[in-house]
């Protein structure tokens, strides 16, 4: 047995650390998710204004401070009783917001934190042995995806050309964030009971402008297929048999074109979604496409056991016909839909009340057992003799607890969202996959949910910019400072990465008495619970290849990379930092 550790996982916010073992066949048997260090901002907010909450957290991470402040917003909604009442175009742009930075942070990971694995020289030595066909598709996976300053045996790999061309639009949507929220990060404009700053016609133009210009890298890079087209025989398809049939033939035409003359650019019709749908999966491109082979991204990161899984989604963007919206998100009531996916693929109402959080196997006080977020408690270790992460499963090796919906670990994120709503071609990819042997998730299918999902909330994004969105429209309520007083209030939203939710209550003086935040991240890389049941990435792990393709490389293991940074972490989301000089009281503390 060999101990294959990676640490870090991520290519931006650290701290992330996956330790393994790994038998003779390459073959993953064990497996722990450990967060490095101590997120403190329920402690940083405790008798703090509760508005201050919708700027605080922000500060939880630069990388979704939109998503923490509007979680936090609709949590003060809930606090201060407005929830019903908040302005349709207060929902609009709240919408518009998240939507932007959806975009942003998927088009970041698709490009610059996974993408660049694809350049991993471990696909090199064996795409190499198919002679010309081989070495074609290796030089597009090189010439798309490399990062910069990437060597490859000591010589420089320019860096690829959908890596370049991502970042410039990276920064196109922060500028256009900014344009409505302030600034960003950071943003300022959100507020309980609606939103402080009244978009003008001029920013709705300059919104639209921002948004062509997107739209024309993706049909550069991202899908040759033209995007109209391929959201109307997708997303909207009649049934996810029709949907993944499109998608199929679709490029079963660019592969009969290009076997013969081994041609997979952009210009013989292979975006960068087109090229990973068809080499990324083993069922797709060899056994549906005939291609001679693939990187059998659907044979790593699955789940072997569904009883002991499911996919959670809380509910993302507004419903804005009307005035105000439910802070419970009943099914149906928002634009993605709440839900819950069992591993065998049945759906169930999405209830809040299900979800706990066990600190068994985390470096935290658990006297009073698994919680429910509103009554949670973030108490950690001080003893730093105690804080290990090296003895193994059964020993406590994080600092994120494990939360579960009615005792069962869960999946969050693009890949739960689309199974949540049913939509057509993840759905239908997720359950070809299952009538195959296949794990339904797998880092294939997360991958291919991510990239649907960014096209989904794009093409919708038109529709609340220039048709839902009224510029003269009421954009506020007024609140009463005194509803804070001896009230909860909970936040459910999707961040780019899963279902984030916060969870407040006000003491008799009206300031915070209790703050909880269940990110995206401790659901996703979360360790052991007090069953003894690994979290979602430790399971997907566990039983996986730490080789994809070729032969096993411990000092390569390039499906581990695929597989954590298949879910996107943050784990600055999930964990922050510890004071153990008692100068700054967690009453005081302040960021500003």
């Amino acid at each position: 047995m060999v101990n294959v550790t990676v640490d870090p996982l991520t290519r931006i916010e650290g701290h992330q650390r996956i330790s393994t073992e790994v038998d003779a066949n390459g073959v993953i048997t064990d497996a722990q998710s450990s967060s490095l260090i101590f997120r403190g901002f329920e402690r940083i907010l405790q008798k703090q204004d509760p508005r201050d909450a919708a700027l605080l957290v922000q500060r939880i991470c630069g990388v979704c401070p939109i998503s923490h402040s509007l979680t936090a917003t609709n949590a003060l909604d809930d606090l201060y009783g407005v929830a019903e009442h908040v302005p349709k175009d207060a929902l609009v742009m709240r919408n518009i917001f998240q939507g932007l930075n959806t975009v942003a942070s998927h088009a970041t990971h698709i490009y610059v934190l996974w993408g660049p694995d694809l350049a991993n020289p471990a696909y090199r030595d064996v795409l190499t042995t198919l002679e010309d066909t081989g070495n074609a598709v290796w030089k597009e996976m090189v010439g798309r995806f490399a990062p910069i300053s990437y060597k490859m045996d000591g010589t420089a790999i320019p860096a690829g050309t959908s890596y370049m061309a991502a970042i410039p639009e990276k920064k196109r949507l922060q500028e256009a964030i900014a344009l409505i929220a302030g600034r960003m990060p950071g943003p300022v404009t959100p507020y309980p009971g609606g939103y402080t700053y009244k978009a003008t016609v001029g920013d709705i133009v300059k919104l639209s402008s921002y948004y062509l210009q997107v739209m024309d890298f993706v049909s550069k890079y991202t899908l040759q297929v033209p995007f109209n087209t391929w959201i109307e025989n997708t997303y909207k398809a009649s049934s996810p048999d029709k949907a993944v049939k499109f998608v199929v033939e679709h490029l079963q035409g660019l592969v009969d074109k290009s076997l013969a003359s081994n041609d997979f650019s952009r210009e013989a019709g292979w975006g960068d979604a087109e090229f990973y749908a068809a080499f990324g999966s083993e069922l797709v491109g060899e056994t549906l496409l005939g291609l001679p082979a693939s990187l059998k991204h659907d044979k790593i990161g699955g789940y072997s056991d569904p009883s002991k899984i499911c996919f959670i989604s809380y509910g993302g963007y507004y419903n804005v016909e009307d005035d105000g919206y439910d802070p419970k998100s009943p099914e149906g009531s928002r634009f993605i839909t709440s839900g819950v996916v069992t591993g065998k693929l049945e759906y169930q109402k999405f209830d809040s009340d299900k979800i706990t959080e066990s600190v068994s196997h985390a470096f935290y006080d658990d006297s009073k057992g698994d919680l429910h977020p509103s009554k949670g408690e973030t108490i950690p270790f001080t003893d730093p003799d105690k804080i290990v992460y090296t003895e193994g499963s059964k020993s406590r090796y994080t600092w994120d607890k494990a939360p579960r919906y009615d005792g069962i670990p869960g999946e969050v994120g693009p890949l739960a969202r689309m199974l949540a709503m049913k939509e057509p071609l993840v759905t239908g990819l997720a359950q070809a996959f299952n009538a195959k042997g296949y794990s339904a998730a797998n880092v294939y299918t997360r991958m291919m949910a991510r990239i649907q999902e960014t096209a989904i909330v794009a093409n919708q994004l038109l529709q609340w910019v220039t048709v839902d969105y009224d510029p003269n429209g009421k954009i506020s309520v007024p609140i009463d400072l005194n509803a804070s007083k001896n009230s909860e209030g909970m936040g459910l939203w999707e961040a780019p990465r899963g279902a984030l939710g916060h969870w407040v209550s006000g003491g008799s003086d009206g300031k915070v008495a209790n703050y909880q935040a269940v990110v995206p991240s401790t659901w996703n890389m979360s360790p052991r619970d007090s069953k003894g049941i690994p979290g979602p990435l430790e399971q997907s792990l566990i039983g996986s290849k730490i080789n994809p393709v070729g032969d096993v490389d411990y000092t390569n293991p390039v499906s581990i990379f695929h597989m954590g940074r298949s879910y996107d972490p943050c784990i600055s989301c999930a964990v922050h930092t510890i004071d153990l000089t008692g100068k700054n009281s967690p009453n005081t503390l302040r960021i500003v």
